[in-house]
């Protein structure tokens, strides 16, 4: 590449992918991504590629989440958080959003569930109390979107400023460590009614992207679980090892492509019907199907050694193992509505 051709976005994420590595162990033990790995994200404008009027795609975001994740699992899924919330901000009214980017590298986590509280929604918006969990990222964050319900209508996303909220360091876990999902907690925080947009109007048109691009970070430390054992086995493993890395292989290469291929239907129809929105779904619960049994195919090939938390194939499983847990990518519950619109229902 000559010096006067800037670097394309699968370099910029692979440069931050090797510092990701290099930190690994240190990111696990802090239990957030390392400062030095989140400003190196930032300098390559990683989490801002779904801001709103950005030109990147949806195929092109997951590509990169999945090479972030190749050098660090935690850093690729931190990404998608980040990249996925800066969309739905873009929801907000134009006075909201210009708030938010009077700092144009803002980082925005998210708890979407509605377990928060208030007693109504009103022209002056509402006062918000309570505890919601899987906030990743949110140490480096400036904002949090949260649920809310209320007592009587429908659920709300409310946009909360990181003066107004605590973080409880609740995150003692087996996979992802890095993340940092905490808790976060408001305490009868007013909430104007600008930064508060129904449920119904982000989550449910969106829901087919924010479930699929969750599978960036899975294929990309399923990657690096295949090329972790191809580096741990060498040249002259068994013929019984090398089957096991080339079912692996196969799972993920195919995982990738059932991803991408969904991006690329969602990028051409940003509005999905219901037929496309139940099969993106069910594309993103077979994506990390075969991730996770890639994974668990080869850690359980790899020998007592692996057992041994200094070891890097360990990481990489407790880490896809947590991502795969993620409600949203439970197989059963995705794909049965996939089938009943094959059967006619």
């Amino acid at each position: 590449m000559s010096e006067f051709q800037p670097p394309t976005l699968r370099q910029r994420a692979g440069a931050v992918a090797d510092l990701a590595r290099e930190q690994a162990v240190e990111t696990e033990q802090l239990r957030q991504l390392h400062p030095e790995v989140v400003q190196a994200m930032q300098d390559m404008n990683l989490p801002q590629l779904l801001k709103p009027g950005s030109i990147s795609t949806i195929r092109e975001f997951i590509d990169v989440c999945g090479i972030l994740a190749e050098g660090d699992m935690s850093a690729g899924w931190c990404n998608f958080v980040w990249g996925a919330h800066n969309f739905l901000v873009g929801l907000y009214p134009a006075e909201i959003q210009e708030k938010v980017w009077e700092n144009p590298k803002a980082l925005i986590s998210a708890s979407l569930g509605p377990v928060g509280h208030t007693e109504a929604v009103t022209d002056d918006g509402a006062i918000v109390s309570g505890r919601w969990r899987f906030n990743s990222g949110c140490d480096h964050a400036d904002w949090l979107l949260l649920g809310i319900s209320q007592e009587d209508g429908e659920p709300y996303l409310g946009l909360v400023h990181k003066s107004e909220y605590e973080i409880d360091d609740t995150w003692q876990v087996l996979g992802l460590r890095g993340t940092g999902s905490k808790d976060a907690v408001c305490d009868k925080v007013h909430l104007p009614v600008e930064r508060l947009i129904p449920a119904s109007m982000s989550l449910v048109p969106h829901g087919a992207l924010l479930v699929l691009i969750i599978a960036g970070p899975i294929i990309g430390g399923a990657q690096a679980a295949v090329n972790e054992f191809a580096r741990k086995i060498g040249p002259s493993a068994e013929q019984a090892l090398l089957l096991r890395l080339a079912e692996a292989s196969a799972e993920v290469d195919t995982a990738r492509t059932v991803a991408l291929v969904a991006a690329d239907i969602l990028d051409i129809n940003p509005a999905p019907n219901p037929f496309i929105t139940a099969r993106i779904l069910r594309d993103a619960a077979f994506t990390a199907r075969l991730c996770n049994n890639a994974t668990r195919r080869l850690f359980e090939a790899a020998g007592g050694t692996e057992l041994h938390e200094s070891r890097t194939l360990q990481r990489i499983f407790r880490d896809v193992t947590a991502g795969c847990a993620h409600a949203r990518l439970q197989w059963e519950g995705q794909v049965l509505p996939y089938a009943h619109m094959l059967v006619g229902e």
